[in-house]
């Protein structure tokens, strides 16, 4: 992730969002899915981050680190639009961006594309995460997940 923190983005109106899951967790467990997400996040901003995630995990059952999603609605561009170093990295760009379209996704804004359970990433940490090994992989690379983390 980059060493910035992006400001928080507003949501716009009449876009479909995810029911709330509830706030389940014990103390234990809240530590742990905060641990989670700011793996993805340099330390210098845990301080503020903390209580936005808690926030999060406390009214929407999970965190999905908004602040990090894309400014504006989701659109798939012409490949020849996304960065990358080969054609590959750039198609899969697109295809993540066409799965997160405000007209496609079921909850665009937690990620979730079809039947409520498919999601393209666990929260915009990954998004972001991805999209940057996406645009620096090569034809003779491949990139790995697990669970909507890159490895």
């Amino acid at each position: 992730m980059d060493d910035e923190l992006p400001e928080i983005k507003s949501f716009k109106k009449g876009i479909r969002r995810a029911p709330d899951r509830g706030f389940i967790l014990n103390e234990s467990q809240t530590r742990i899915a905060l641990e989670n997400a700011l793996r993805y996040i340099p330390e210098q901003h845990h301080a503020i981050l903390i209580p936005e995630f808690l926030e999060e995990l406390k009214t929407r059952g999970r965190i999905y680190g908004y602040r990090f999603r894309p400014e504006g609605a989701m659109k798939a561009k012409p490949i020849d639009q996304y960065k990358g170093r080969c054609q590959a990295g750039k198609a899969f760009q697109l295809m993540i961006d066409n799965n997160l379209d405000f007209d496609v996704a079921l909850y665009p804004y937690e990620l979730v594309t079809y039947g409520e359970t498919g999601s393209v990433c666990q929260n915009w940490m990954q998004y972001c995460l991805i999209k940057k090994y996406l645009e620096n992989i090569t034809e003779n690379q491949t990139l790995v997940m697990q669970s909507g983390h890159p490895l």
